[in-house]
C-alpha cells in the first residue's frame, strides 16, 4: 500500500489523536508533567512507531530493530504513551505513571521495554545516537537511529559536538528530528537564546535539512519516506509545531512546559481533544 494513501494518513492521525489522549491520562495519573513538549511531538511519534520504524515490540532487543532516542527526556509522557500504544506493555500501566517503584518517570528509564536510553540532561541523545549510528556500520546492520531533540535543547553546546562529528563521519543512517515549538520551559526560546536562522545551522555542521510542518500527517510521513535525505550525509527533519498542540489552553505558553493536571483540567483536556476515529 501507497505510503500516501489516504487510508493510512487516516490511520495516523488517529493514532495520534490517542495519543494526546494517553499523554493527558497519564499526566493526570501523576498530577502533573511536562505537557507541552509532550503534546507538540504526538504526531510525529505516531508517524515514526505506525509507519517508519522497523521494531519487534514482542522482541524488544531485536538486534536489527531501529533505534529511537528521546534526548528531550522531559516529554516522556509521550514515548511512554506510544510505546504502550506499539503493544510493549499494556497501556494500562500509563495509569501509574510516575508512580511509586514504577519504571515510567518523567524521564525515560532503559529499563522499561523499547526504551534505547535513559535521558533527561538535555544535550546528550544526538552524541549517542552518533555512537549508535556508527555502531550500525562497524557492524554492518541495517537499522537506523533517529533523535528527538527539543529546540531549546540545541542550546546546549554538546548537541554541535556530536552534529559536527555525525557529518564528519558521513552518518547517512542517523536522522535528528528538532520538535521546533519554539517555547521552553520559562519562555519563548527566540526571548531567551535564538536560535535562528536554525535550518541554516545546520546545513553548515554538514548535515541535509527538510523543513515540514510537525502536525501535518503527509507531510511527516513524506519527509520519513524520503530519509536520507542526501548520500554520506546525516539528515534532520526540522519539525515546526506548537507547544501544547490540541488542547488551546496548553498551546503556546511556557506555563504548561511543566504544570499540573487536576481532574477537572483533565476533563477540559479530553473534551477538546474528541475521540479518535
Amino acid at each position: 500500500m501507497s505510503s500516501n494513501s489516504e487510508a493510512i494518513l487516516t490511520q495516523l492521525r488517529s493514532e495520534a489523536l490517542r495519543l494526546r489522549r494517553n499523554i493527558w491520562r497519564a499526566f493526570h495519573a501523576a498530577g502533573s508533567g511536562h505537557v507541552g513538549g509532550s503534546s507538540s511531538a504526538a504526531d510525529l511519534l505516531a508517524a515514526l512507531y505506525f509507519h517508519y520504524l522497523k521494531q519487534r515490540p514482542e522482541q524488544p532487543e531485536w538486534p536489527d530493530r531501529d533505534r529511537f532516542v528521546l534526548s528531550k527526556g522531559h516529554a516522556n509522557g509521550a514515548l511512554a504513551a506510544v510505546l504502550a500504544q506499539a503493544g510493549y506493555f499494556p497501556e494500562s500501566l500509563l495509569d501509574d505513571f510516575y508512580g511509586y517503584e514504577t519504571l515510567m518517570g518523567m524521564h525515560p528509564d532503559i529499563k522499561l521495554a523499547g526504551v534505547e536510553m535513559s535521558t533527561g540532561g538535555l544535550g546528550h541523545g544526538l552524541s549517542v545516537g552518533v555512537g549508535m549510528a556508527l555502531g550500525a556500520r562497524m557492524q554492518k546492520r541495517g537499522f537506523r537511529t533517529i533523535v528527538m531533540l527539543g529546540d531549546g535543547e540545541l542550546q546546549e553546546g554538546s548537541n554541535w559536538e556530536a552534529a559536527m562529528a555525525a557529518a564528519h563521519l558521513g552518518l547517512s543512517n542517523l536522522t535528528a528530528i528538532v520538535d521546533f515549538n519554539k517555547v521552553q520551559q520559562s519562555n519563548h526560546v527566540q526571548e531567551l537564546l535564538g536560535l535562528e536562522p536554525l535550518a541554516d545551522k545546520w546545513r553548515a555542521f554538514g548535515w541535509s535539512v527538510r523543513e515540514l510542518d510537525g502536525h501535518d500527517m503527509a507531510d511527516i510521513v513524506a519527509a520519513l519516506d524520503a530519509l536520507p535525505y542526501a548520500p554520506e550525509m546525516p539528515s534532520l527533519m526540522l519539525a515546526h509545531t506548537v507547544k501544547g498542540k490540541g488542547v488551546s489552553f496548553a498551546e503556546d505558553t511556557y506555563l504548561w512546559h511543566q504544570n499540573m493536571v487536576d481532574d477537572e483540567t483533565y476533563q477540559k483536556a479530553l473534551a477538546e481533544l474528541g475521540e479518535p476515529a
